[in-house]
């Protein structure tokens, strides 16, 4: 993945940007924050009971 140059707002392939010169230093990512992980695993567990309601409903 390329890294990105903040002053000339262009992708960079090495650590030296070709047209402003600056250095490019790769940024560390933030972790998920624990609410995005609970949003997603409660979804994900409301969509299978609701699929198993349906399932169970058109088998009646």
């Amino acid at each position: 993945m390329a890294q990105w140059c903040d002053a000339c707002d262009r992708p960079v392939e090495g650590d030296v940007c070709e047209v402003c010169g600056a250095s490019v230093v790769d940024v560390p990512r933030a972790p998920v924050p624990w609410r995005w992980r609970f949003f997603i695993v409660a979804s994900i567990i409301y969509l299978i009971w609701r699929i198993y309601q349906i399932i169970s409903w058109l088998a009646h």
